[in-house]
């Protein structure tokens, strides 16, 4: 999390987000307390990854072996163990493929953090000329076969990236850091720094194949390359 912001706890930050829904309900919500709300909600969200992304870590390394109860001690000093060749199944006999832990965030989670208030403003600024057009002739959208106006969540898909730590959600971080810099995140934080600072997008492009891909330990997440990838190319659009 960013520094300019003082540490908050659980209980502040729900208290804040609850407050601002009274007044959203209210009807007197201003824009610098809507914002505000979403710096909150932003930063409990993140918080509750972190958690969760532990709480995974810890039930994929901690798996403690059952304790024998009173009566199994009983019933196994009582009948002496008769050892026995065990059979495994034809279906069974078969190397196990390696098991992959799934580093992807949630499927809620975005790449971009965008200010919706701002995404809003400039739809609103960029579709009123349009409206002004169309009320003076008929529309042809249905009729010509015109595709609709983009959506809002559609521009936050292709905007232009201004700094790709700001970009990069603390989900995606994780994923990126798992399946992109072998587990390494001061290698990720070094990687970023220096994409951030190229002049073009190809020098970017070249320093993600030479520095990032062809270092990987095993063969690169798709999805995640393709996201991390996409961030770059935003980044000098």
């Amino acid at each position: 999390m960013s520094s300019e912001t003082s540490f908050r706890k659980f209980k502040e930050l729900v208290d804040a987000l609850v407050n601002a829904e009274k007044g959203l309900t209210a009807g007197t919500l201003r824009l610098e307390e809507l914002e505000a709300a979403c710096n909150d909600a932003r930063a409990l969200y993140e918080r509750l990854v972190v958690l969760r992304h532990k709480a995974r870590e810890s039930a994929v390394g901690h798996h403690p072996a059952q304790a024998p109860t009173a009566s199994m001690a009983q019933t196994t000093a009582a009948v002496p163990m008769v050892e026995e060749p065990v059979v495994t199944p034809p279906a069974l006999q078969e190397v196990a493929a390696p098991v992959r832990l799934d580093t992807r965030p949630a499927q809620d989670a975005s790449p971009r953090q965008t200010s919706l208030i701002e995404a809003i403003e400039n739809t609103e600024q960029e579709q009123a000329p349009e409206a002004a057009r169309s009320s003076s002739t008929p529309s042809t959208a249905t009729k010509g076969g015109n595709k609709p106006p983009p959506s809002v969540a559609e521009k936050l898909e292709k905007a232009a990236v201004g700094d790709l730590h700001k970009a990069i959600t603390l989900s995606h971080k994780f994923w990126f850091v798992a399946e992109l810099f072998n587990g390494d995140r001061i290698n990720y934080e070094k990687a970023v720094e220096q994409l951030n600072g190229f002049g073009n997008l190809a020098d970017a492009k070249a320093f993600l194949q030479t520095e990032v891909i062809t270092k990987l330990k095993k063969p690169a997440d798709p999805e995640a390359l393709s996201t991390f990838t996409d961030l770059v190319q935003r980044r000098y659009a």
